[in-house]
């Protein structure tokens, strides 16, 4: 009989969490590290990252990665350092997120700006551009996998005015359907070494 410690093994296996170094991020990155996984983590904070990195076992373990994922250049830079140090990637997880409460009458344009594009455009575009690093690891039998870090606050209606929070994970979950069953990376013969996975945490 096979045992939990081996079901739920990803030893050998290397990951990204972005935002992986406090709250759920946190969480999920003590996880994989506990489980076997080569774990980087990325944040507009890499002190923090390297700090959490360093107490989770240091290089071999763990690797804090800096990156303002609010912008393409952060987003892109974040690729490009991943495919400067690995030749795969088993495990995306797309965490990173901003959320801004305001009434109706007064919610800032820019406000609404700076979640989408760190809630919603940066998950599809860290996707994008590290879709080369998935395809290496993924195999039929053992695909690579892209998990996006959703909100129930994108499925229900709320008194909430997290306006732009809602309609960005909204978003990041319908994209999360599209990517995961009509794309590069989704279940199409050519493409299912690699899947595409929501938590719509909350």
């Amino acid at each position: 009989m096979i045992g939990l410690d081996q079901l739920c093994s990803v030893a050998g296996k290397v990951a990204l969490v972005t935002g992986g170094g406090r709250g759920i991020g946190l969480m999920m990155t003590e996880a994989l590290v506990a489980s076997g996984a080569k774990v980087y983590i990325a944040s507009r904070k890499r002190e923090v990252c390297e700090k959490v990195a360093a107490e989770l076992g240091g290089a071999d373990r763990c690797i804090g990665l800096g990156a303002d994922l609010s912008t393409e250049e952060g987003v892109v830079g974040l690729a490009d350092e991943l495919k400067r140090r690995e030749d795969r990637l088993d495990i995306l997880v797309n965490n990173s997120g901003a959320v801004w409460g305001a009434a109706f009458e007064e919610f800032p344009w820019d406000a609404w700006n700076k979640v989408l594009e760190l809630n919603l455009t940066a998950p599809f575009v860290l996707t994008r551009e590290l879709v080369p690093l998935l395809a290496n690891a993924g195999t039929n039998d053992d695909p690579a996998r892209v998990v996006n870090i959703g909100s129930m606050l994108g499925t229900v209606t709320t008194v909430w005015t997290a306006y732009s929070y809602a309609a960005s994970k909204a978003g990041l979950h319908h994209i999360t359907r599209i990517l995961s069953t009509n794309s590069p990376i989704g279940t199409s013969p050519s493409t299912r070494s690699r899947r595409v996975h929501l938590i719509p945490r909350g």
